[in-house]
Formats: C-alpha cells, structure tokens, sequence
C-alpha cells in the first residue's frame, strides 16, 4: 500500500475509543491556544482584508469568523481564522514539522465542523488526525523541503488540514485519498515572504486548501492515487529523504506525534528561533541589573538553519521585526518584556532601541546541537562597557515541550489574547467551554461564545 492510500486509511479508520486520553488533553491545550491567538490576530490588518474580502464575496453564512460578527461560507471562514490565527506569529510549533501544526488544522476543522453540525469530541479526533499527518509527514520531508525555502505551516499544513476535515465531514477511505491528493496540489508558501502579511496567509490557505478538498471529495472529485508518493509526486518534489516514506507513514499513530514530537507553545509573538534570545537577553538583564547604555555588544550564536529564517537584520516593520535577532534583543534589553505591543510598526522607529540594535550581530554557531528539536537554541553573550561579559549558554526554551508552560500561563496568555476581541466574562466562558471541550455537543455554541 502507497503512502497516500496509508495516510487516507489511517483517517477513515480512526476511532476516538483508540485515543490515547493524554493525546486528548494535549490537543485540547493547543486547540485553546490556538484559539486565543486566533482572537488576538483577527483585529491585525492582514485578518482585517481578509474579512473584508470574506464577507463580500463568500457565500451561505454558516460558518464563524471568530472575533467578528461575520458569518461566511466553510473555505472563507477556513482562510480568514487560519490568516487570523497566524497573524501575530504567536500560534504554537513542532519541531517535526518546522512549522506551525495547530493553527491550518483547527481553522479548516472549525468550519467542517460547523458545516458537519459536529460536536466537541468530534472536533478533538479530527484536529488530532490532522496534527498526526502533517507531523509525520514532516518527519519524511525536512531538512530538505525547509531547506530550499517552502513554509511547512503552508505545504504541509494543507495535509494536516484535508485529514481533519475529510474525518469531519465522514468521508471514506477512497474519498479520504482523494482529498489528500487534492491537497497535495494546492500545498504552498514560500520562506521569502517571512516578515510579510503572505507568511500568515499561508496558514490560512492551508486551511482553506485542506477544506475545500475535502467538500470536493466528497462530491466525487478525483485525483491521483499516489500524488504524495509518486515520481512526480508531492514528497518527490517538495523534497523527502526517506526511503520508503510509506513505511514511515505505516507508523503513524505509533506513537501519536503530540506525544513523541509534542507541541511547542509561544511566550512570545515572534519567530520561534527568537525566542531563546529573548529569554536570555531578559534573564541577563534581570540578574545583572543591566541597562541598554552599559551594552557594548550583543552577540547571538545560531544553528546553521536560523539565518535563513531570522532574514531581517535592518527590519522597518513590526512584522519583519518578528525574524529578526537584532530587533527581539534590542527590544527585550530595552523594555524588559515582549509582548504584542513590542512588534507595532512605530516601535522599530525609536532611535534608542535603532541605536542598541546596531550592536548586536548573529552568527552560525558550530557548537550548536543540530538536530530539528533544538535548532532554535542559541548562545547569547553581552559584552558590556565595563569589560564585563555575560553568557547564556544553548539550552532548552520555555514552551518547548521539555519546559511547557504551566496550565496558569496558558490561561493567562488565552485571556490576555482574547479580551482583544471579546469582553472578558465571554473570554473566561470560552475558556472554560474549551477544557471541556469533548463534551460540547454543537460547536455552534462554542463559536457563538466566540464572536463579540
């Protein structure tokens, strides 16, 4: 058998009694994540055409666009949360995956959920089918498909997003295969427009691309029975280094990749390799008490990967700010914190915080570990005026799944990312409704809670 007849197999089959119960509550801890943010990101302008566009030209309005008063048709709603979700950078990741896993899948789920009237329990198997996918999926592909500049949150997140839907909307097995084959053509995103409104708009087309594929299947659309395996296939192109990527993929769901890969949430809404920096720069300055006139220079140590990802080292816009070290380190030594406010575009004008990034510089450090779970550890060191110099070595970042965040920050990043969008008693009851989650017998009435 094929990997994509493996992967369309896996999906169909898929009972929620074989569920590993800690796989359930991982995924209700980044289906609330995910959703927060998503709240947070639909008031940002790329969240803000979209809609617009959405709600002029989508079609019946039975799904929600979350933070807004907007109903639309299933594959607008999928593009609008899934740009919302990714706007602000701060959605969580993978490190098999090299990219963001929750945001594409729960976006296109939301909706077939919506459309499929399903419940909560539902909406929890498919988003863990969906992450399964495209993790393992990702474990054939990467370094390679990274590493000649496609967006995973994009080309595989299209994947991810056509298994939750195509569970969702209960297609069979044959259907199932062909609506990852579909998916599979319309899987895109390109690491060039990190820093752009196009990087989270690949989030929202993979959501889209993975629903509609599914309603096509559904209606009796075709495609290729081996479009990820074959010679001019999706692995083939795109870039795989496994053998037999269909034996891997046999493996899937043994063990689940939220478990074994795990997800990785953000502290702070930048890149993900920032965020080593960041918490080093913030420890140092908060141990020795140091300001941003006592720093000589700053210097940032990265895995080979990094400066390909981290490409803006003069950025003029909050959004390039988010890849780039030299503005995370400047700005957490000036202000000693990160948060949304640290990336609007007026910040990057303040001649101080402009003067400080001068200083620092970011370099390939051999020393590095290179595998993909700690690619995005870095060595800081701050040289100060005094001859001083300060060292944080490579080590694990908080948030990663070997440090998680406790069940009290995730609350509070969840509430402070809302109330963006909705008054705080419906934020707290959404909160609430989503730790329950696989007891919600109508998601209409959990993206009620979620409009203002």
């Amino acid at each position: 058998m094929g990997a994509t007849a493996r992967i369309a197999e896996f999906i169909a089959k898929s009972r929620w009694e074989d569920l590993p119960r800690e796989a359930v509550t991982q995924a209700k801890r980044a289906i609330q994540d995910s959703i927060g943010v998503t709240l947070a990101g639909s008031t940002e302008p790329a969240a803000r055409i979209i809609q617009k566009i959405a709600e002029a030209e989508g079609g019946a309005p039975l799904c929600t666009l979350l933070g807004t008063r907007i109903r639309t048709g299933g594959v607008w709603a999928a593009l609008a949360n899934g740009t919302a979700g990714h706007a602000l950078d701060f959605d969580d990741t993978n490190f098999a995956m090299m990219g963001h896993p929750s945001v594409p899948v729960l976006s296109a789920a939301l909706a077939a959920g919506e459309l499929a009237l399903a419940n909560g329990q539902a909406l929890l198997h498919a988003f863990l089918l969906g992450f399964e996918v495209e993790t393992a999926l990702g474990e054939v592909v990467h370094p390679v498909q990274y590493q000649r500049g496609f967006h995973a949150t994009g080309t595989l997140g299209a994947l991810g997003a056509a298994a939750a839907a195509a569970k969702l909307l209960e297609l069979d097995p044959t259907e199932t295969q062909h609506a990852i084959a579909i998916a599979a053509s319309q899987a895109s995103g390109l690491k060039e427009n990190f820093g752009t409104m196009t990087k989270p708009l690949h989030a929202g087309h993979a959501a889209r691309s993975g629903l509609l594929s599914a309603l096509m299947a559904r209606d009796g659309f075709t495609a290729s029975a081996t479009a990820i395996e074959g010679p001019q296939g999706y692995l083939k192109v795109l870039g795989s280094q496994a053998d037999d990527p269909a034996a891997t993929l046999g493996r899937l769901g043994a063990p689940w990749k939220i478990l074994s890969s795990g997800v990785a949430v953000k502290p702070y809404p930048s890149c993900a390799c920032t965020h080593s920096i960041i918490d080093a720069v913030l420890e140092l300055r908060e141990k020795h008490a140091i300001r941003p006139a006592d720093v000589a220079r700053v210097e940032i140590g990265v895995n080979p990967l990094v400066p390909n990802i981290l490409i803006h080292s003069n950025p003029h816009t909050g959004l390039e700010g988010k890849f780039s070290a030299q503005f995370c380190a400047a700005a957490a030594l000036v202000d000693g914190s990160v948060g949304i406010s640290t990336f609007e575009d007026q910040r990057l004008a303040d001649p101080g915080l402009r003067a400080l990034m001068g200083k620092v510089t970011m370099a390939v450090d051999p020393s590095i570990p290179n595998n993909l779970e700690r690619h995005m550890w870095t060595r800081v060191t701050l040289s100060l005026l005094d001859g001083k110099r300060l060292e944080i070595p490579p080590r694990e970042v908080q948030g990663h799944p070997a440090v998680p965040l406790s069940r009290e920050r995730l609350l509070a990043k969840f509430l402070d990312c809302a109330e963006r969008a909705l008054p705080r008693e419906r934020a707290e009851s959404a909160a609430e409704m989503l730790d329950s989650l696989e007891g919600c017998p109508d998601l209409r009435s959990l993206t009620a809670i979620l409009r203002p």
